[in-house]
């Protein structure tokens, strides 16, 4: 019997009580989640266009910037570097560890085709951590293993980490 009314973080109940009075809850645990986006990028290339780098790997990336054009039709923003960007394949709220052993599994399986962008492009891991506090969740972890030593030493592939702290609201 309860309708619904979204406001803000919260969600607003009304519910039509025993004598026909209707109750007002506010539902508090809408809290908004801490999330990772990890990527993998193939940046600074100019003798060869991102759909050739698709081709070349088999993988379609969820991002591409070229150098000059606005990177987001909406904003006014230029790409200052050309970036052809791929995803772990995993949404925002999944663990560091299992977007980057998601990411691993991918380049591990492809890694000669990886190879010659590695040797004469920059690439790199980069990572965002949007954390939210008074969201009653532990700030999320970043653990680099052995695994990911041996292919980043194997590949010369960097690590980019961006730190947010955010409060948490959606507005």
């Amino acid at each position: 019997m309860g309708r619904g009314y979204p406001f803000g973080a919260r969600n607003i109940w009304w519910l039509l009580g025993g004598s026909g009075s209707y109750t007002l809850i506010i539902k508090l645990n809408n809290l908004m989640r801490n999330e990772i986006i990890l990527s993998f990028v193939i940046a600074d290339f100019d003798d060869i266009t991102p759909n050739e780098i698709t081709e070349n790997i088999g993988i379609t990336p969820v991002r591409i910037y070229i150098k000059g054009e606005r990177k987001n039709p909406n904003f006014s923003g230029i790409a200052k570097r050309n970036r052809w960007i791929m995803g772990s394949g995993l949404d925002k709220y999944a663990s560091f560890e299992d977007q980057m052993n998601a990411m691993l599994n991918i380049i591990e399986s492809k890694i000669e085709l990886f190879r010659p962008f590695c040797e004469k492009y920059y690439c790199e891991f980069s990572c965002a951590i949007f954390i939210r506090y008074d969201n009653d969740e532990s700030t999320p972890s970043v653990h680099l293993d052995a695994r990911y030593n041996r292919l980043i030493k194997e590949l010369n592939i960097a690590f980019d980490v961006d730190l947010y702290c955010l409060p948490n609201k959606d507005e």
